[in-house]
């Protein structure tokens, strides 16, 4: 009877035994399980509106970033179907290997044969974030399109996140010292603005500086940024990227990867000041949305570019007054200023920011046959803003 017992006990005490293994075994799992899980980061996607406004009558584009993007991700631009009830993917992008990546979505005007549609960005999960998913709506009308002398135009809603005009936006040309928005743009993330800088030989020989500078002579880098987007100063810019970078050289690689970084694909620097060079280029859209990226960041550029006059003061010059160049300042209190750029090759360009209703704007137009036209352009297009903000378009 005993003995017979015992083969029952046994196996029962195995069986146990077992159990108690699996438990571990399992919560050990369970707890591995959940520090993947919470290693595993939440990704965001910025940048576009629940509503977006667009031209029916061209091409939808807005530019978004993604966190985090440790190395390359997949990016799902997807229309919903009414008919079927779900999303279909209409364009697949991969994003650059970084922190935050920023990718372009395009979607072609045959996609928005209604007024309304319902879309959304997916991000497929990656080894060190989940998936993400915005949804957004695009409303679409048409408007009359403005006749222009510019070769290339846009305007760039900043608070919507989307082009509501454009003209060959994305045709590389030159864009003259509309160079200049992104010399300062490298100056002011740098933090160096309140550094004194010593004018070298190679600034003070360079062409079509206002005021003229003086080998040896001392500006602070603030003075030479006004110096740069009001008059114009080419030996300015020099100055600026020699006391920034040590030279014009790996000033203008900063510039570059700044491009980059803002997701420019039609943008190439040669140079710091604008003056026609082999593989110097922009397009009318990456400088409308450069302009915003540092009008809506940096409090110094928007007082700088709203000036009409500035004393400039150096160590061995008397201070002087310099001046816009800027023909707008009294045209419209909606007009919040500007950069002017001209070249035999570019022609006259010209990037402003306008305020209409609760909206701010960036217009930039490339290549108008002459100044007049310049800004008889500018003001249609500013009309033009007038006229369909009302409307949202």
């Amino acid at each position: 009877m005993f003995t017979e017992l015992n083969k029952i006990i046994i196996p029962n005490r195995i069986v146990a035994l077992f159990l108690s293994l699996a438990f571990i075994i399992s919560a050990d799992f369970c707890m591995a399980f959940d520090n993947e899980y919470a290693q595993m980061q939440a990704t965001e996607i910025s940048g576009i509106s629940e509503v977006v406004y667009a031209l029916s009558s061209a091409e939808f584009e807005a530019s978004i970033d993604i966190t985090p993007c440790y190395s390359t991700r997949k990016v799902y631009l997807q229309q919903y179907s009414t008919k079927s009830g779900k999303y279909k993917t209409v364009s697949e992008y991969i994003t650059d290997d970084a922190y935050t990546a920023k990718v372009r979505i395009s979607i072609p005007k045959e996609n928005r044969k209604k007024t309304y549609g319902k879309w959304r960005i997916y991000v497929e999960e990656s080894e060190n974030a989940a998936s993400a998913e915005v949804n957004f709506e695009i409303i679409s009308k048409n408007i009359v399109i403005k006749s222009i002398t510019a070769k290339a135009a846009c305007i760039y809603c900043i608070d919507d996140n989307c082009v509501i005009y454009q003209k060959n936006m994305h045709k590389r040309l030159s864009q003259a010292s509309l160079t200049k928005i992104m010399t300062a743009t490298v100056l002011l993330d740098s933090g160096k603005i309140e550094k004194k800088t010593k004018i070298s030989k190679k600034a003070a020989s360079t062409a079509y500086s206002t005021p003229k500078m003086i080998k040896g002579d001392v500006y602070t880098n603030k003075a030479l940024l006004n110096a740069m987007l009001l008059p114009s100063s080419n030996g300015a810019a020099v100055a600026v990227a020699e006391s920034v970078s040590g030279s014009t050289g790996s000033f203008v690689k900063q510039m570059n990867k700044k491009a980059k970084s803002l997701g420019f694909k039609d943008t190439h620097y040669a140079n710091v000041h604008g003056l026609d060079g082999k593989n110097h280029y922009s397009s009318a859209y990456d400088t409308a949305i450069l302009t915003a990226y540092i009008y809506s960041n940096n409090n110094t550029f928007r007082k700088t570019i709203k000036k009409k006059s500035y004393k400039i003061k150096s160590k061995k010059q008397k201070t002087k007054t310099i001046y816009s160049k800027d023909k707008l300042k009294d045209y419209s209190s909606n007009h919040l200023g500007g950069k002017t750029g001209y070249t035999s090759k570019a022609k006259n360009c010209f990037c402003g920011v306008y305020k209409s209703g609760n909206k701010t704007y960036t217009v930039c137009i490339l290549g108008s046959d002459t100044a007049n036209n310049r800004w008889k352009d500018m003001k249609s297009l500013y009309k033009y803003i007038d006229k369909y903000a009302a409307s949202s378009y």
